[in-house]
């Protein structure tokens, strides 16, 4: 069965939007992060991020809202406004920060004179990253983007 010219037409067309569509995701789908470095390559946290955060802690919700700043040498400084369980708090972060080898970055933020350890990752131009507390018990999560 020979097909009709319409539908060779039909089959270019949808070839060539097939081409179009995928070609240039296939252009930054290596495994370089499109900095010519193989492998994994997180983006390195530094300078100021605005941060916001939710989740439950012991069972009371909590919402938090920071500008953190990362510096070279691994520390970290900030402000946070926090509700948790309604009632409002406003205190200096400082902390650390360490980026682990296989892409991830643990945070280690101190407010109040309570420590909380995040797991947190990193896109490849370190613009944004996500994080989640680790600590048992907790359920916070969140995310930052970095200012220009």
């Amino acid at each position: 069965m020979n097909p009709s010219p319409f539908h060779n037409r039909i089959r270019k067309v949808c070839a060539l939007v097939t081409a179009a569509l995928i070609l240039p995701a296939l252009a930054y789908a290596g495994d370089d992060q499109g900095d010519g470095r193989p492998g994994i390559n997180p983006g390195v946290p530094n300078g100021t991020y605005a941060f916001q955060s939710s989740g439950y802690v012991s069972g009371t919700l909590v919402h938090s809202a920071a500008q953190l700043t990362f510096f070279a040498n691994g520390k970290i400084t900030g402000l946070r406004t926090s509700s948790f369980g309604g009632a409002i708090s406003r205190v200096p972060l400082t902390g650390s920060f360490t980026v682990n080898g296989d892409g991830s970055v643990s945070l280690s933020v101190t407010a109040s004179n309570e420590t909380v350890n995040f797991d947190a990752y990193f896109t490849p131009d370190g613009n944004t990253f996500t994080f989640v507390d680790t600590a048992p018990g907790s359920n916070v999560n969140g995310f930052a983007t970095r200012g220009r």
